[in-house]
């Protein structure tokens, strides 16, 4: 059974719960390395001092030393480390591959049994480590060699849990296949092997390769490991690909040659003049009190340095995770060398399986960093959500307005605005130009359209995308003519070269542009209605769209805002609009009218019978309890939750994907918030 559940996500990212017979850890996490004889901070302060949670030592070398061995065996590791909290051992591949070992040196049945007996909680298979620069042949026979292993481990890991490392060097396609075989076996945790030599080489773009192809293929429900990530400056970037732990004997041995952590490197302390840093350490003294030391006490010194910089940092991480800020923190770490630069932009260049997994419905802003700005997700999806899903598609005038976003568009546009609410979509579209791209005025107040923050010169890569975009919704839209209000924006250029074929009236103020709309036609325009159309067939699809037109549908606006509060019929509310995130959430009548209307399956969640009346009663639908779910429906969506009988329960937030709440039997799968007998 696995022991992880998701309580948030952020790309790729997890922030998470893993248990153990030694107590439950909040990943993402970071394992400090622990030496059974040579650990100068004693493994308890780790957890009483800098916060960690767990650590990790090595089995081989207990085994390989008859004190460590006699007193692991006989009051288990962690008497052996006097430390009571959870205890990941490895198996002694790295030290192999390290110290170029004989392959008879440690019998991979026999570490297993002997982490068994010595209690550790989470174990570690005797895989084969490929190095970087081996050809592909040694490789295959590496992955080969790693499952046969990993087929005779699994089988005899008892009571403790094991973790079955996916190889495959360099090769995307071997970290595939190895990880499609690894991920069918029943393994706890899954480690992505062979990756500190590309760390010391700099080759970060090659790990962010290999784990995004390991990703493709490993069980949701099971924590991976990054084997040997541990310098502070990688936990961003390697957390948003989808690694919950991580461990580190950077702090150590960085601190034995004198070098610093920090989130943006490494410094030598021969080399400084001040403390680069606000930890305890370099609050209380000077580089030339640090260097004056002795080199036990400098080298002890470095290391709290390091283990305060490090467990910073992966709070840090896990707090943007909670946040939905994790992406900007990693472009911000990925200033701080090229090659991490260079990684970033691989990152990119596979934005759609971040994508995939991101949350729908995030209401936090989104800050410029660079040209991955564009690319993020939230306003990835955004687009292929309009270009899908916008309802109206046939009008006459295109209005055009280019807009850096930073002020609502009710503000910057509020005369042009009020025209078009005098007319029907047939009439007029009004299309606000942001760099992030096009926002139909219908979705102004659906995140992420007014919470992006852009500078007013921006790079070419991201107006070349945010043209692309433009293009893709004239693409789709049946127009007459274009009127193009020329404004301060760094998108007002790209009228100069958008290269369509129909003519484009270029305006300079406001009542010039209402100038060239035609006369009203249409009489009684229900603009709200219209806004309500648009933001159910954003959310749900077009089958629901004639929700809209329901005979005494009333819509409620805020009067401080002047964004849609509620939606009633004869007085009872059916919907309510989040204001953060511009979304609807459905009251139980709600969910109701929406099954009325054949709201797409893939938006409803079906619970087995034993968990029926618990959701009724406005319980959280658990994941061990779900059906049937559909695996197009992500986290963050809005949901109905039913029985087997097709009866609602209740209405509320997805917070894992479908394909997720059919194989997490740990944690909530929708939070519920409108239930039947609520």
């Amino acid at each position: 059974m696995a022991n992880f559940e998701i309580k948030a996500k952020d790309g790729l990212a997890r922030l998470g719960r893993f248990s153990t017979k030694h107590g439950t850890v909040k990943t993402p996490l970071l394992m400090p390395v622990v030496h059974p004889g040579k650990s100068m901070i004693p493994p308890r302060d780790l957890v009483d001092v800098f916060g960690f949670q767990m650590v990790i030592t090595n089995s081989y070398i207990i085994n390989s030393h008859e004190r460590f061995r006699e007193k692991a065996i006989a009051e288990g590791v962690h008497g052996l480390l006097e430390f009571t909290h959870p205890i990941m051992t490895d198996s002694g591949t790295f030290q192999m591959y390290f110290h170029d070992l004989p392959e008879e040196e440690i019998d991979p049945i026999a570490i297993i049994e002997f982490q068994k007996k010595i209690k550790t909680d989470i174990g570690t298979i005797l895989d084969a480590f490929s190095r970087p620069d081996v050809g592909r042949e040694q490789v295959e026979k590496d992955v080969d060699l790693s499952f046969e292993r990993a087929k005779m481990s699994v089988g005899i890991k008892g009571e403790m849990m094991l973790a079955g490392t996916v190889q495959g060097g360099i090769f995307e396609d071997l970290r595939e296949r190895s990880a499609q075989a690894m991920g069918r076996l029943d393994f706890d945790v899954f480690p992505i092997g062979g990756v500190v030599p590309m760390m010391e080489m700099y080759r970060y773009a090659d790990i962010v390769r290999v784990t995004l192809a390991a990703k493709k293929h490993l069980p949701p429900d099971r924590p991976v490991h990054l084997f040997g990530c541990g310098h502070p400056m990688l936990f961003a970037q390697a957390a948003l690909l989808g690694c919950d732990f991580f461990d580190s004997a950077s702090y150590a041995k960085f601190a034995d040659s004198g070098r610093m952590l920090l989130t943006s490197g490494t410094v030598h302390l021969k080399d400084l003049t001040e403390l680069p840093c606000e930890c305890p350490i370099c609050s209380n003294t000077t580089a030339d009190e640090l260097r004056s030391l002795s080199q036990e006490e400098r080298s002890l010194a470095l290391m709290r340095h390091n283990l305060y910089v490090s467990a910073a940092e992966m709070r840090r991480v896990r707090q943007a995770i909670a946040d939905g800020k994790l992406f900007e923190l990693a472009a911000v770490r990925a200033r701080s060398h090229p090659s991490l630069l260079e990684a970033l932009q691989v990152m990119t260049e596979n934005m759609k399986q971040l994508t995939e997994s991101d949350p729908f419905g995030k209401s936090s802003s989104i800050f410029y960093t660079g040209p991955e700005t564009a690319l993020r997700p939230e306003i990835s999806r955004f687009h292929e959500r309009v270009i899908d899903r916008y309802p109206f598609r046939t009008t006459d005038t295109v209005i055009i307005v280019p807009d850096i976003g930073e002020r609502p568009f009710s503000d910057t546009a509020s005369t042009i605005i009020e025209e078009v609410r005098k007319r029907s979509p047939e009439e007029a579209i009004l299309l606000f130009f942001t760099p992030m791209g096009v926002i139909p005025w219908e979705c102004e107040h659906v995140h992420p359209a007014q919470q992006c923050i852009f500078p007013k010169t921006v790079d070419p890569d991201t107006l070349t995308l945010a043209r692309k975009r433009l293009l893709d919704i004239l693409d789709m839209i049946s127009f007459n003519k274009i009127v193009w209000f020329e404004r301060e924006s760094p998108t007002n250029q790209i009228v100069n070269n958008l290269g369509i074929d129909k003519k484009i009236t270029n305006t300079t103020s406001a009542s010039e542009t209402i100038s060239k709309l035609a006369e009203v036609k249409a009489e009684n325009v229900k603009w709200h209605l219209r806004k309500l159309k648009a933001l159910l067939t954003y959310q749900w699809g077009g089958n629901v769209e004639d929700i809209a037109a329901i005979e005494g549908l009333q819509v409620v606006f805020s009067r401080s805002t002047g964004k849609i509060r509620h939606v009633t019929i004869e007085d009872e509310i059916i919907f309510t609009v989040v204001p953060t995130t511009g979304l609807l959430t459905p009251t139980f009548r709600g969910g109701e009218i929406l099954l009325q209307y054949k709201i797409d399956d893939r938006f409803i969640v079906t619970m087995e019978r034993d968990a029926a009346e618990f959701v009724a009663d406005g319980k959280s639908a658990l994941a061990k309890f779900v059906m049937n779910a559909s695996s197009k429906l992500k986290a963050g969506e809005e949901v109905l939750v039913i029985d087997e009988h097709h009866q609602l329960l209740g209405t509320g937030r997805a917070l894992l994907s479908g394909s997720e709440m059919l194989i997490f039997d740990r944690g909530v799968a929708v939070n519920v918030r409108h239930s039947k007998h609520g």
